[in-house]
């Protein structure tokens, strides 16, 4: 029989056997949720929680710094409320072939990688190099889903 698969942990769970059980029911393997006292894997819990630690004071301070800039946002367009979301379009071109168009997305938990798009022009009226004629085709594209 193999050794169980071992999953580490900073203190201890409650109900450590029974998500020792269910981990184990789920991945079909025996499965060890284990404290290490001391040494490289002591070592190793102590970094990670270091690490978890920053990422998430990293994480608040950039949901307060993006949600003062939509407030102040609001404030100077006087809007009614916050935006909750943000969309910015930019084309671009190689001296007037390789055309495309991309739009990035921002909300109050910062920018939505998921939600960028990009969109190759491809419409044979937009003449190479127009600008203006590419940006039209990328809006009506995008707003062109909303129907």
């Amino acid at each position: 029989m193999p050794p169980p698969r071992r999953i580490l942990a900073d203190r201890e769970l409650p109900d450590r056997a029974l998500l020792e059980e269910a981990l184990c029911e789920r991945s079909g393997h025996k499965v060890a949720i284990e404290i290490p006292q001391r040494g490289s894997r002591r070592k190793l819990m102590e970094q990670a929680k270091r690490n978890a630690e920053e990422a998430l004071d990293r994480r608040l301070a950039e949901t307060t710094t993006q949600g003062k800039i939509l407030r102040e946002l609001a404030d100077m367009f006087e809007l009614a409320e916050v935006p909750k979301r943000i969309e910015v379009y930019d084309n671009s071109h190689i001296m007037g072939t390789n055309a495309t168009g991309a739009m990035i997305v921002a909300g109050p938990e910062g920018f939505r990688k998921n939600n960028y798009r990009k969109f190759n022009i491809k419409r044979p009226e937009t003449q190479p190099g127009d600008d203006f004629a590419m940006m039209r085709e990328v809006l009506e594209r995008r707003f062109g889903r909303l129907e």
